[in-house]
């Protein structure tokens, strides 16, 4: 089954942000050995990278057909365009749509709709 994952960026005041997400099949021990994915997400200079920070060192290995459905940059200056995502030089195009954050409010953010990146692997997206 492949389960999709929304990502919503909520930058400070320096239009920067960094988070982390922790990930395992939610069903058996096999973390212990190593089966789990921990990543770490940064965005700054308008550029959003993904890479590992789980040991390299474990028996087991972890792996996910979750993708990332769309990302989301509150916070992030208005007019942007388009993304490109590493690997594979893809160009995606950004839209502002809307969010609800609660009733009767639904500010337009810019979205990235559909890059096609796994949430387990390593990637960098330009935002221009």
């Amino acid at each position: 089954m492949l389960y999709c994952i929304d990502q919503v960026i909520a930058l400070n005041s320096s239009g920067a942000a960094e988070g982390e997400l922790y990930m395992d099949d939610g069903k058996s021990y096999d973390y212990q050995q190593g089966a789990f994915s921990h990543r770490r997400f940064v965005f700054a200079d308008n550029k959003l990278t993904s890479f590992n920070i789980a040991p390299d060192n474990l028996s087991k290995k972890f792996t996910s057909g979750c993708v990332i459905e769309r990302i989301i940059v509150l916070g992030l200056r208005s007019g942007v365009k388009k993304a490109i995502i590493e690997p594979g030089n893809q160009e995606v195009e950004i839209e502002s749509g809307p969010i609800s954050l609660r009733s009767g409010s639904s500010p337009v953010v810019p979205t990235i709709r559909r890059p096609n990146v796994r949430i387990a692997d390593s990637w960098t997206i330009w935002i221009a």
